[in-house]
């Protein structure tokens, strides 16, 4: 049992911390350079789930790919170090509250709610890469249908609409599509709607989000002919964990500057 204590306040040192911070910043710096020199190793992460890859391309070329594995290995220290700090810290504010008011004690609780909402967020990324489904390619000519994996959509891509660029400051696009649309109608078990799909306005149907990967053709001329789009299809379990810690994060923040703003200030 001592040794579990000394671990686990090991674990919640400040000092770890720090070191932790620095060793992934240090780290950060080596992915980028190495993501840099050896980038087509690392597009498939978009594609195929992380164990996959790891056991693929991670595994054979670890001396392009070793900074990942010490990334993962950080953030779990550094996520172990944030729980047991986080607890500590909590469990001396329950240990104590009956000196403090129940919205004095919700306050003080900000930064704690702040530190939780951060690790929801790094688990919604590991569950994104770990459980994401992912259509990498679906291509889509005017009046054509797409299916959704276990048939729980419909895609039919209607209409093809654009904005072209009109300016005079950068010839070299002067004339071509710069805002392209592609008029979509989705079906699924509640029935048909319309939607108006870009490169920054993806579309939801099914539990599946639906972005534009890219079109055809660049230029106006000839528009009603050879007409596509190319769609990126996938559904990410993670996204309900993202909103969750975002959510969490700014109630926590928001409890912080009211601490600052009603206790700390005046007694500063």
């Amino acid at each position: 049992m001592r040794l579990v204590a000394r671990i686990w306040k090991a674990l919640g040192s400040m000092n770890l911390t720090i070191v932790l911070c620095l060793l992934l910043a240090a780290v950060v710096v080596w992915g980028y350079l190495a993501i840099n020199w050896r980038t087509a190793l690392f597009i498939p992460l978009n594609d195929m789930g992380l164990l996959a890859w790891m056991k693929t391309y991670g595994r054979y070329n670890l001396n392009h790919t070793g900074w990942f594995f010490v990334l993962l290995l950080l953030l779990v220290l550094l996520a172990l170090n944030t729980v047991s700090c986080t607890l500590e810290r909590v469990w001396q504010l329950v240990v104590g509250r009956s000196s403090f008011s129940f919205f004095r004690l919700a306050v003080k609780l900000g930064p704690h709610v702040m530190h939780v909402a951060v690790l929801v967020m790094l688990l919604g990324y590991l569950t994104s890469y770990l459980y994401t489904e992912v259509v990498v390619s679906a291509v889509l000519l005017p009046g054509r249908s797409y299916t959704l994996p276990g048939k729980s959509g419909v895609i039919t891509f209607t209409e093809f609409r654009h904005q072209l660029y009109q300016g005079e400051r950068l010839a070299v696009f002067q004339g071509e599509v710069i805002q392209p649309q592609a008029a979509l109608l989705l079906s699924d078990k509640n029935g048909q709607h319309e939607a108006m799909l870009g490169f920054n306005r993806p579309v939801r149907l099914g539990g599946y989000s639906i972005h534009l990967d890219n079109f055809a053709p660049k230029k106006p001329g000839g528009m009603r002919l050879n007409q596509r789009i190319d769609l990126h299809i996938r559904k990410d379990p993670g996204l309900v964990l993202y909103m969750t810690g975002i959510g969490l994060f700014c109630l926590g923040l928001g409890l912080y500057m009211l601490d600052g703003r009603i206790y700390r200030k005046p007694r500063q």
